[in-house]
């Protein structure tokens, strides 16, 4: 095979693939190491890691690309489009890896961090975790699949992730709009005695969202902090507003006392 046609090939199959090939993929293809490393001396493709290339042209970026080139040296011979429809029974990114692909914090442990159904070959700066994964705990960036920033949170305390780390994890997930306050706060509170931190909702603003802006906030969740800081300001609030407008729906009433309670933040 000439290099122009070793270049369709690697082309075609990069085009499917975020633009990125493994070498035991394109070795599937017919195309040796020898083509390939032609193709990178000529500037056509660039090495990443992990036996993993990038297609001159792609446009991924390397905040997604590396990820996505260890996603794919998990396994490498197997092309996308076979790996498992069901993400659950496949690899994500998670952990502090998925708070750099989602946005969240700068958590400062190194390497990439996987979460899988089960045991896997760990090519060097990556770390697989056994876990079993529920389909709304995963989501797909930017072709990348990742933990949700919900589970995400949830992964990096049970690994004694440092809290002022996770402090700032949880404010770009607010800020963001990822997480729905309420739902992570009731996740959270069952673990606070294991990892040591406040459960009681304005001990729990304090610690963790004191560098929240709430005016960053979407009204579910300035309700749900709200709630967490002042729970009865909020429900008295609510309560004279229903009797002085009567007929609104309940819903539109507790967003508004929300509105107002949640222009308190933690002290």
């Amino acid at each position: 095979m000439n290099w122009e046609q070793a270049l369709a090939e690697v082309s075609a199959l990069a085009a499917r693939q975020s633009g990125l090939v493994a070498m035991a993929q394109v070795e599937r293809l017919g195309t040796d190491r020898a083509e390939l490393d032609d193709l990178a001396q000529a500037g056509l493709v660039t090495l990443l890691d992990w036996d993993v290339y990038e297609v001159a042209g792609a446009a991924l970026g390397p905040r997604y690309s590396y990820p996505y080139a260890a996603w794919l040296a998990l396994a490498p011979a197997t092309f996308v489009w076979e790996r498992p429809k069901d993400r659950t029974k496949d690899a994500v990114v998670s952990h502090e890896s998925a708070c750099r692909l989602l946005g969240l914090g700068a958590p400062s442990i190194g390497g990439i961090t996987f979460t899988a159904p089960g045991p896997l070959p760990e090519p060097r700066s990556t770390r697989v975790v056994v876990a079993e994964l529920r389909q709304d705990e995963i989501t797909v960036h930017e072709g990348i699949p990742v933990t949700t920033a919900h589970r995400t949170v949830l992964d990096l305390l049970r690994d004694h992730t440092d809290h002022t780390e996770l402090r700032r994890v949880m404010t770009d997930a607010l800020r963001l709009d990822l997480v729905d306050l309420a739902t992570l706060y009731d996740d959270l509170v069952p673990l606070s005695d294991q990892y040591r931190f406040p459960a009681a909702g304005p001990e729990f603003a304090r610690y963790f969202l004191s560098e929240l802006n709430l005016a960053t906030l979407s009204i579910p969740n300035l309700r749900a902090f709200a709630r967490l800081v002042l729970p009865d300001q909020v429900e008295r609030t609510a309560a004279a507003l229903a009797e002085a407008l009567p007929g609104v729906d309940r819903a539109i009433l507790d967003d508004v006392a929300a509105e107002l309670a949640g222009k308190v933040g933690p002290a």
